[in-house]
């Protein structure tokens, strides 16, 4: 069986201003560690990733790398990555960062750092198989649409889903992609945003494990919690 090169690309440039805090909250605490240490640590416990890049902003560089690198041990290599002025430019300086005869991409959140390692194997399993795939839970909530405060309509809760990540995809398609997007006077808020605009399918793997991205200060009495839980 031929072994497949399969990387992360951990994005981590983003700046938390929902937290309201001093502190960017990729590099704020849980359990005495920041949170990316632990993000980064559940894709480090992956037999069939090779390496991981960390897109960072420039003034984080020098925390990740001595404070997070430096202080802990992990088995994959952990390259750094100065991000851009966008999501899409940083994840595209995380791609091109990687070897170019990487097969596989996993992209994800670097304030996600309860995904379930099953799930990060499946996705696998399936992007290897041939999709590109995003980590979804089904939305449970009743989602309405509103115009100037007056709510238009309901939608269908039985075809939504809540995008997550890892999203992951071939290296070569999803780099040729996210160039694009480059070019493009669009926003896009993730990886499958770009696929689903050049009308290319994305499939979904489907998540039932807690993956909650911590934006707000109370994720971090929740975050915790979930780590106490998965002790």
């Amino acid at each position: 069986m031929i072994m497949k090169k399969i990387a992360v690309v951990i994005a981590a440039a983003g700046s938390g201003t929902r937290m309201s805090a001093k502190v960017k909250k990729q590099y704020m605490l849980l359990d005495g560690k920041p949170i990316l240490y632990h993000t980064i640590k559940k894709f480090d416990g992956i037999e069939e990733i090779c390496n991981i890049t960390v897109v960072c902003d420039f003034n984080g560089m020098d925390f990740l790398k001595k404070e997070i690198l430096e202080k802990n041990c992990f088995e994959k290599s952990v390259n750094v990555v100065e991000g851009g002025a966008s999501r899409t430019e940083s994840v595209m300086k995380g791609l091109l960062s990687l070897d170019t005869d990487t097969d596989f991409v996993l992209i994800h959140d670097g304030v996600r750092p309860f995904i379930n390692r099953y799930v990060i194997r499946e996705a696998i399993k399936q992007t290897v198989a041939g999709k590109s795939v995003v980590v979804c839970s089904k939305t449970v909530d009743t989602i309405k649409v509103a115009e100037k405060g007056r709510i238009i309509k309901t939608l269908d809760r039985s075809v939504l889903w809540n995008a997550e990540t890892p999203q992951c995809f071939k290296y070569g398609l999803i780099l040729e992609k996210v160039k694009e997007a480059m070019d493009l006077d669009e926003q896009f808020t993730d990886e499958a945003s770009i696929l689903e605009y050049f009308g290319m399918d994305v499939h979904i793997v489907e998540n039932s494990h807690p993956n909650i991205k911590i934006t707000m200060p109370k994720d971090l009495v929740y975050g915790e919690y979930l780590l106490k839980e998965e002790e």
